[in-house]
């Protein structure tokens, strides 16, 4: 984990910095290494979700769930020294993930079901080469993607701290959003 402030921004300021900001970078451990993704979320009190693809991420959740999250741009960027808070992240199924869908759906509008099937440059998104008429349904569908997940952060004030960046995003297996 990165390297702790001796005076790290309160937790209240780190929830408000996220609140306001239309990316976060989700930061998972793979073998103890860092692994960062920035993605789009939903922030309600200290609970946030985000959409992401079952694989690589998903199950570096299930191995470890603790967390990090900090405001970033599109691409991960973000400021030197840039405060963190920590968390417990869960994948969530049935009534609950849809509902965290819903609300993933009216944070973005319609960029959430068609932007992560673009090519963007700069930016990994896996689900850009899918066949036209599936991309088509996805793009107007309400319900969770089959091939996606819904996870849920408990974000912790305890764990608030500002990180030196630990590590380059993973391109092999990390999709940029979704």
């Amino acid at each position: 984990m990165g390297a702790a402030d001796p005076n790290p921004r309160s937790a209240d300021t780190l929830l408000e910095s996220l609140a306001s900001s239309r990316y976060a970078q989700l930061r998972t451990f793979r073998d103890g290494r860092a692994v960062d993704t920035p993605m789009w979320f939903h922030l309600d009190g200290d609970t946030l979700v985000f959409r992401t693809k079952i694989g690589p991420k998903t199950r570096r959740l299930l191995a470890n769930p603790h967390v990090e999250m900090w405001p970033c741009d599109y691409r991960g960027r973000y400021a030197d020294r840039t405060p963190t808070i920590g968390g417990q992240a869960t994948i969530l199924s049935g009534g609950a993930a849809e509902a965290a869908n819903r609300v993933l759906q009216k944070r973005y509008g319609w960029q959430y079901n068609v932007v992560p099937l673009l090519k963007v440059p700069g930016v990994k998104n896996v689900d850009h080469q899918l066949p036209l008429r599936e991309k088509l349904r996805r793009a107007t569908t309400k319900k969770i993607w089959p091939d996606s997940a819904i996870a849920e952060v408990k974000l912790t004030s305890a764990d608030a701290r500002t990180a030196v960046p630990e590590t380059v995003s993973a391109p092999d297996d990390s999709p940029r959003r979704g």
